[in-house]
């Protein structure tokens, strides 16, 4: 009798289970509504882990630089080097050191730009796995996004990214 007067004035009755005990809200498909308050803390999950990514990608930048910084000078260094091969041992040269050029025999010149060669190609190596590490925590940061707005909104989001 009560339930014929509840759905004569227009409200449903309660559903079973979770619902009904006070738990969340569900809509017609069987799916849990989102409370306003629940909305905003993933809203401000999702903003921290952009702001993560936005430095991840701003960290990989400064190391894309420095690596292509360290090819040039290692590549310069080895272009230099080539230059000063068809040169005889006892030719004069000189190396820049900040403003001042100093006075070097070509042996000990040589050997300074073989290692400067060496530690180039060394830190390049060294950044090529700290930029790779930064991939790895990227894609981290990218499926804890995935995870908190589901993966039919990440891929309404960003339709340019992969997987």
């Amino acid at each position: 009798h009560t339930h014929t007067a509840r759905r004569s004035e227009g409200r449903p009755l309660p559903k079973e289970g979770a619902a009904a005990m006070g738990g969340k809200k569900v809509d017609k498909k069987g799916k849990a509504k989102i409370t306003d308050e629940e909305e905003a803390e993933v809203f401000k999950q999702v903003r921290e882990v952009q702001d993560r990514l936005e430095e991840l990608n701003f960290q990989a930048d400064q190391i894309k630089m420095n690596i292509r910084r360290c090819d040039m000078e290692g590549q310069r260094s080895n272009l230099t080097l080539k230059e000063l091969e068809p040169l005889t041992d006892d030719t004069k040269m000189y190396r820049q050191v900040g403003k001042m050029f100093l006075l070097q025999p070509k042996p000990d010149l040589a050997n300074h730009l073989r290692g400067t060669a060496a530690l180039k190609n060394v830190e390049s190596k060294q950044l090529q796995t700290a930029l790779q590490k930064l991939g790895e925590q990227a894609a981290s940061e990218a499926n804890s996004l995935k995870e908190l707005i589901g993966e039919d909104k990440m891929k309404q989001t960003f339709p340019n990214l992969q997987k």
